[in-house]
């Protein structure tokens, strides 16, 4: 067999590669034939299974939540007002205590010599301001009989005001040592509950301590503070200007059950710039009326009523998605006797956990309108739907605010 030039290489290449392009065209022609005929003979997609619920016209009480943190009425660190020795610890921590109860006691034995060795000056000072006294009439007496001159008149007449002022002095003497000797005895400035106690008997406690000898807290009533962002400042002012003051309760979590409920009481004077929100204090019912549920210090979820809107258009929060255009609902409707969804764009007004209230419009939803709650990710505008619940059953379920 002659040997195969370089020409007839590249012929027999060219001719092979020609016949193995027919067979793939040859192979695939059946099964694009096949695939095409399905295309154009195939059925429409299945319905979307969705979930929905109806749009209702309903009462919504209007409010906002919060983290907010719980503050005693008064708040105060029991400190010594002179240095001393802590002698006695008169309370049991976490008692509740009464104004003036007292709650401590330093060693006063320095200061009771103190006022002793005052007391005695004092009377002794008092004994010769009598004699001068004295002393002082009958000069007055043989002076005005010319029987002494009028220069030991007034001589004497000085030495009584000496010693007024020398008595009075003392007085004050005494009285500060009097008022540190009332400072060894440590009382409650009012009336609260103490905590732990902070220094042991034994110790020399000084009014320069930072930490004191026990923290004081007024527990009735509790506060809650709160801070609420500049958007909502509109809903703050309604809050404000109800006459008793707006209802706030307060739950130990998002959604947990109502631990207290209390009175707006003030708000801070000016938006915090940092933050862009504003603070706010709600007063709580009496402890007694908690069962003791809440401590100074506690952060908490706060929930702000803050009005109401009469007959409003109600949609499930679970209903309103977020598009380019804005917000919008899934309405499921009858077209050539199947249901499809349709895109209806929605302008919320107020929204809590559960409900969006959304402004009426002549082209929007309508009372008694089924809306998709559960499926969305899955519809198009005109889309086949198949309702997996009824209407009736998620608007029992879904809870009020």
């Amino acid at each position: 067999m002659p040997a195969l030039t370089p020409h007839r290489w590249r012929t027999a290449g060219a001719i092979a590669a020609v016949a193995c392009l027919g067979l793939s065209a040859a192979l695939l022609w059946p099964w694009s034939t096949s695939m095409a005929q399905k295309a154009a003979g195939g059925k429409a997609p299945p319905p979307v299974p969705v979930k929905v619920a109806t749009v209702q016209v309903q009462d919504q009480a209007l409010s906002l939540s919060a983290v907010g943190q719980v503050q005693a009425a008064r708040q105060a660190v029991v400190k010594s007002r002179i240095d001393g020795l802590l002698t006695e610890v008169s309370f049991t921590e976490g008692q509740q205590v009464r104004q003036g109860q007292v709650l401590a006691r330093l060693d006063d034995r320095s200061l009771r010599a103190q006022v002793a060795q005052a007391e005695a000056e004092l009377r002794r000072l008092q004994a010769q301001l009598a004699l001068a006294q004295l002393d002082l009439q009958r000069y007055q007496d043989l002076a005005a009989q010319s029987a002494v001159s009028t220069q030991q008149r007034d001589q004497q007449q000085a030495q009584v005001a000496q010693l007024v002022a020398q008595v009075q002095s003392q007085q004050a003497s005494l009285s500060q040592i009097q008022t540190q000797l009332s400072y060894t005895v440590i009382t409650a400035p009012f009336s609260g509950r103490v905590g732990l106690r902070l220094v042991d008997v034994g110790n020399i406690v000084r009014p320069l301590d930072v930490q004191g000898i026990v923290t004081l807290a007024q527990t009735e009533p509790l506060m809650v503070v709160f801070s609420v962002p500049q958007t909502r400042l509109s809903d703050v002012r309604q809050a404000i200007a109800q006459p008793q003051g707006a209802v706030v309760s307060v739950a130990e979590r998002e959604g947990g059950p109502t631990l207290a409920k209390g009175r707006l009481r003030s708000a801070d004077n000016a938006v915090d710039a940092g933050t862009g929100s504003l603070k706010l204090k709600a007063e709580l019912a009496p402890p007694q009326q908690q069962g003791d549920r809440l401590w100074p210090g506690q952060f908490v979820t706060v929930r702000l009523d803050t009005g109401a809107i009469a007959g409003a258009l109600s949609v499930p929060a679970a209903a309103v998605q977020r598009g380019l255009k804005g917000p919008f609902v899934w309405r499921v409707a009858k077209a050539e006797g199947a249901a499809q969804a349709q895109m209806v764009p929605v302008q919320p007004r107020w929204q809590s956990d559960t409900w969006v209230v959304v402004a009426a419009r002549a082209d929007g939803l309508k009372p008694g309108d089924q809306v998709v709650v559960d499926g969305q990710s899955r519809l198009k505008p005109k889309a086949a739907v198949r309702v997996l619940i009824a209407a009736s059953d998620v608007a029992r379920s879904a809870s009020q605010p």
